[in-house]
Formats: structure tokens, C-alpha cells, sequence
């Protein structure tokens, strides 16, 4: 039989299956491939040069100002070292050196980046040449600023707050909660104080309106743009992306103006309509790659799967799930008496983390597996073992086509999704 479908396991990696034949695809996302690709290169010259929105860069940044760049983490695909090898030289030639810049990598509130792989994100001669900061959301020195309408005032890193101009560098993905990630999230959560952004998160993420694709109306997207602008990010870089994870647009200027021209490039090319849910859903969660970051790829077929169906889920994470993530669905379970879904809902309501002792990505983490539609899941992974999986709620096969065989005893005939990159979807019901 032809195996003419496939999922995405890495930029390059790809995991070919067939269907059975009473099982009809009615949506394989693969298209937005034709014509060529620009280089990161080429479309950040552009972008530099003709901004959406705003000043071009060249009028903001007058010799004798200081310049910080922020930029986002590895748990994101931003080819950072591709746009900072034309943004640098830029600002080299409007009398800014490597003395006169400062790289903030937006944390939020993860974990530093290893060297090996900060000189990954921003290139040998960055890394050698100009000063870079990893944010810390619990420091001493973070400088307060005011936020209108809100009475409680976000602390924000002092490297970004002491300089002349700010600009981004973010992403513009799916995100379960915002929305979309990346423009307003480089500055809130990603340079921000953890008082701000606990229960920021833990509210605003069991909002109804907190979901993916949507910005109108999203508290969550909200809240991040008004600390954003009361910040002032100067100027945006926003990249977008088609559904295997390459970029096709380099959107820069002013934060409105970028960010809203990015997301609709973004919905143009990965958004999916469907009519009516399906039956079962395959899919992969990349680009979510990165250990606990693998539940975002829950998003997209729990919005077009039928509660009576079944989602088929490749989790090509590079990292293994840490013991304390998984110890903690047991600690959920004993905690609720074997009721987390209410004791997380209640903890998050009142706007505080369900696991108060555990990292903050934790509960983030967990809300997406916990509170989530009743839909059998099997999980596909060689860093994810079956009895991990079954911690979490979840089956397991080796292989897609494994998880398929096992589907097949209960649904003979189904209509099928096919995401490749779950990831980089924006699913749409009528």
C-alpha cells in the first residue's frame, strides 16, 4: 500500500504512513508549498528597510542611543542567527558597535539556555562579540513600570528598560492561549516579573476566550500587548511560517502594526476550515520539540476531533520529559482525590498556580493535559515510554502506523485529519 501520507518530526524528519482503505482523509495540511522560499536573509533586509507601521529603523536608531534586542528562547524556531547577521551590521552602520547593544534572551520564566546552545540560537561571532542577557523573572533589579488600567505595576529587565530603543525578535506561531505567540509575548511574559506573570497565566488561561488563533476578545494576548506597549517595544520582527516550518515572511515595524499583519499572514497559511469535526486526528506537535512544551499540540485536533473519536499524536520531543513533570500528575491526582480537573480549574480561577512548589511551565503544561475534551489520545514517542504515557492519561504505540492498527479494532470506517506540523495549524469550525 502507498504510504503517501506523513507527519513531521523535525525540520528535516518526516514519519510516512498509509491509511486503511475504509478511512477517508479529509484533510491532509500540506499545501502552501509553491514557488520558492525567500532567504531569512533577504526578507529581513526588506523588512528593515520597508516596516509595517512605524518609522523605518534606520530614522529610530540615530547614532549615540543605547539598543536592546530581545529575542525568544530554544523552545521556539525563530532563525534568530539569520536575522541578527543583517540586524547587527544595520545598526553598525547607524553608529551603533557591539558596546552600544545588548541581547536579551526572553525567558520569561524558563530556564537559562545552555552556551552550547545560545551560541546555536545566535551565531559563533554574536555570541563572541556582544553582550547577552538571559532574563531572570525573579531579580532584584528589575525596574517597575506602569501599566494604564491596571493597578498592579509590572517589573520588567533592567537591560531592556535602560535602553534607548527596544526591538524584537519573536515568532509568530499558534499559541493555545494567546492566540498567536511571539510580537507582544517577547516583552510580556519574556522580560517580565514572575508576581506579573503567575497569575496573569493562571487566570487568564481557563478563560473560554483564551485560545488559539484568536486575539479579539483574548484576555490572555490582551494583558501581553498592554504591558508590551506600555514598555515600548520600538520596533518588531515577527517571522511567519507555512505548515512545515519554513518561513515565508519577514514582517518588521511598529508593534500594532507588524504584530496584526503577521497574524493574518499567519491565519492565511494555517488556517483549516472544517465543516464538522472528524473522527480521528493524526498529527505531530511539532514544532513543540522541547520536552513539556510537546502539550501545545494538543490544541489543534482537541478543537476538530469528535469526543467520541480518537487523536494519533507523534511527540518528537529531543529531550525526555522530566521525572518531576510526570512525578506530578500523580501529586495532582492524590491532592483533588482523583478529581484534577476541578482542583486544577479552581487553583487557576484564583489565579494561582494547581502546583504552587513546581516550576511555572509545569502547570501550563498540565492545564493543556488535564483540562482538555475526554478524547482517547495515543501518544507516539521513543522519549515518552508507555508506562509515562499512561501517567499523563494516555495510550502509546512505537509507530504511526502501530497507533493506526490499534484505532482500526474500533473505528473501521472514520474521517480523518492529517496535520503534519500540528504545530503551525490554526483549525477553524463552521
Amino acid at each position: 500500500m502507498e504510504k503517501k501520507y506523513h507527519l513531521c518530526t523535525s525540520r528535516e524528519g518526516k514519519e510516512y504512513f498509509s491509511l486503511p482503505a475504509q478511512w477517508q482523509a479529509v484533510d491532509f495540511a500540506a499545501a502552501g508549498l509553491e514557488g520558492s522560499l525567500l532567504p531569512v536573509e533577504q526578507m529581513t533586509r526588506e523588512a528593515l528597510l520597508k516596516p509595517v507601521g512605524g518609522l523605518p529603523l534606520a530614522e529610530l536608531v540615530t547614532a549615540g542611543k543605547t539598543v536592546a534586542i530581545i529575542i525568544d528562547d530554544c523552545t521556539r524556531p525563530t532563525p534568530t542567527s539569520a536575522i541578527l547577521s543583517v540586524l547587527l551590521p544595520f545598526l553598525a552602520e547607524q553608529g551603533h558597535p557591539p558596546e552600544k547593544v545588548t541581547i536579551v534572551v526572553a525567558l520569561g520564566t524558563h530556564a537559562p539556555v545552555p552556551a552550547n546552545d545560545l551560541i546555536a540560537k545566535v551565531g559563533e561571532k554574536v555570541a563572541a562579540s556582544y553582550r547577552i542577557v538571559q532574563h531572570n523573572a525573579w531579580g532584584d533589579d528589575l525596574v517597575s513600570i506602569s501599566v494604564p488600567g491596571e493597578e498592579k505595576e509590572v517589573r520588567i529587565n533592567p537591560h531592556v528598560a535602560g535602553a534607548d530603543i527596544k526591538i524584537g525578535i519573536s515568532s509568530i506561531l499558534p499559541h493555545p492561549m494567546a492566540g498567536y505567540g511571539g510580537g507582544p509575548k517577547i516583552i510580556m511574559p519574556g522580560v517580565s516579573n514572575f508576581a506579573y506573570i503567575r497569575p496573569h497565566h493562571m487566570k487568564n488561561t481557563i478563560d473560554p476566550a483564551s485560545t488559539a488563533g484568536r486575539t479579539e476578545g483574548n484576555p490572555f494576548h490582551q494583558a501581553c500587548m498592554r504591558v508590551a506597549r506600555a514598555v515600548g517595544l520600538d520596533f518588531s520582527i515577527n517571522c511567519v511560517y507555512n505548515r512545515f516550518g519554513d518561513v515565508i515572511r519577514v514582517i518588521g515595524g511598529s508593534l500594532d502594526a507588524a504584530f496584526s499583519k503577521a497574524v493574518e499572514v499567519c491565519f492565511k497559511e494555517l488556517g483549516v476550515r472544517f465543516e464538522e469535526k472528524v473522527d480521528i486526528t493524526i498529527t505531530s506537535t511539532y514544532p513543540h520539540t522541547h520536552a513539556h512544551q510537546f502539550p501545545k499540540g494538543l490544541a489543534a485536533p482537541d478543537k476538530i476531533t469528535k469526543e467520541s473519536g480518537a487523536i494519533l499524536l507523534s511527540v518528537p520531543t529531543v529531550h525526555p520529559l522530566p521525572d518531576e513533570f510526570l512525578a506530578s500528575f500523580d501529586i495532582i491526582r492524590e491532592r483533588s482525590h482523583d478529581k484534577p480537573a476541578a482542583y486544577v480549574r479552581e487553583a487557576m480561577g484564583q489565579s494561582l498556580p494547581f502546583l504552587p512548589d513546581k516550576p511555572l511551565e509545569f502547570n501550563m503544561a498540565m492545564k493543556c493535559v488535564i483540562i482538555r475534551p475526554k478524547i482517547r489520545t495515543i501518544l507516539v514517542s521513543s522519549m515518552i515510554s508507555e508506562s509515562h504515557a499512561g501517567t499523563m492519561g494516555f495510550e502509546h504505540a512505537p509507530t504511526v502506523e502501530a497507533g493506526i492498527k490499534l484505532l482500526q479494532k474500533d473505528y473501521s470506517r472514520a474521517k480523518v485529519a492529517i496535520f503534519p506540523s500540528g504545530g503551525l495549524i490554526v483549525p477553524v469550525i463552521d
